[in-house]
Order: C-alpha cells, then structure tokens, then sequence
C-alpha cells in the first residue's frame, strides 16, 4: 500500500491537532522506570519490523485493560480466568500531551475510514494486515501526523495510537501497580472475570 493512496487533499478532512487527554496504558512493571517507553512489535498499527514503534493509550482505563490483556481470549470460552500474575506482572500509567503542546492525528472514529477510502479492516478487524499496512503508508508518507485515534473494536471506546516521532510531546502523569488501580475491581466485575492463581 503505497502513500499515493492517501494524498493529503483526502485526509486533511480528517486530521486533527489535539491533545491527548488523561489516557491508560498498561505495561509490565519492569517498564516503570520507563513509562512511555514503546519497542517494535506485533499490534494493530504497527509490527516488529515496521521500522517505528506506536504507544497505545485509552481515556478508559476499562479500554485499555481489555485491549492488552484480554483482547480475544474469551470468546466461545465458559470460563472467564486471568491467572493473577498476569496482573501482578503489570503496571498502569497514567499519560497526557504535556502542557501548551498537540499532535496531529489522524481521526478514524466514526466514519474516518470511509471518508479517505481505508478499508474498515483497518480499525474493525481481528487480524491486524490492514492495521499495519495503512500505518505505514500514512508514517511514511506524511511526516507530520504523530499517530491516530480510533474505536476499540473490543469496547467501542477510543484509543489513541501514538507514533514514535509524537512521543516525545507526552508526559506521564501517574503510574502503580495494575493489581492496585481503583478501577481493577470494577472492570473485573463488568467482564465477569475471574483472577486465579
């Protein structure tokens, strides 16, 4: 998928210059020295040899505890267990845009897709191809766009997709363990899951 396919005078309808608000992420706990840290690998928008790397954050902690660490695993599944290390080998950090700063990002909310001729697959789809290619293009065609905000497709919240070249205008606002964050005991109870040792 080259950049042609997404020339500027089609995405500039939905570029947007904002900050990132009060976003989570979730990391292994032997990353809190370095809490916005990312390093290449297999996501959505980007792959261990991508030559980039992307940090993911959701302004719902709900988002970002079932896009990293449940994902598909309960589908077609009765039991619904985390085994408790999971947790306890992972922390929470709290992210913004640092103060009088923005990114450019790309909006694939709603019908951002369809608007500049992406496929759905992109932000919708279990399998991550369309993800990746479409991230590329868009990371080496345009050098100025610092990552995207789209839709969970696993809660229909929003998740911002932050390239390597925007981190640096990030700041990290608050971090813990994950077996200590408030919300834990209410996200567990929403999806029903289980921690077991």
């Amino acid at each position: 998928m080259s950049g042609a396919l997404y020339p500027r005078n089609r995405i500039a309808s939905v570029l947007l210059k904002s900050g990132v608000p009060d976003c989570y992420r979730i990391v292994p706990a032997r990353h809190m020295a370095n809490p916005l840290g990312a390093v290449p690998a297999d996501s959505r928008f980007c792959s261990r040899n991508a030559g980039y790397t992307v940090l993911y954050a959701s302004p719902a902690f709900a988002t970002a505890f079932i896009e990293t660490v449940v994902r598909d695993r309960f589908a077609r599944r009765r039991e619904r267990q985390v085994a408790l290390r999971e947790i306890t080998a992972r922390a929470w950090v709290r992210i913004s845009t640092r103060p009088e700063t923005e990114l450019t990002l790309l909006d694939l909310r709603g019908d951002g897709c369809a608007r500049i001729g992406a496929p759905t697959d992109t932000v919708r789809a279990r399998n991550h191809a369309a993800g990746r290619a479409f991230a590329k293009s868009i990371h080496a065609a345009h050098r100025d766009i610092d990552g995207l905000v789209y839709v969970s497709r696993l809660t229909e919240e929003e998740v911002y997709a932050v390239f390597d070249r925007g981190m640096a205008r990030l700041e990290a606002t608050g971090t813990g363990m994950l077996a200590d964050q408030p919300d834990l005991p209410v996200v567990l109870e929403r999806y029903g899951i289980e921690l077991v040792r």
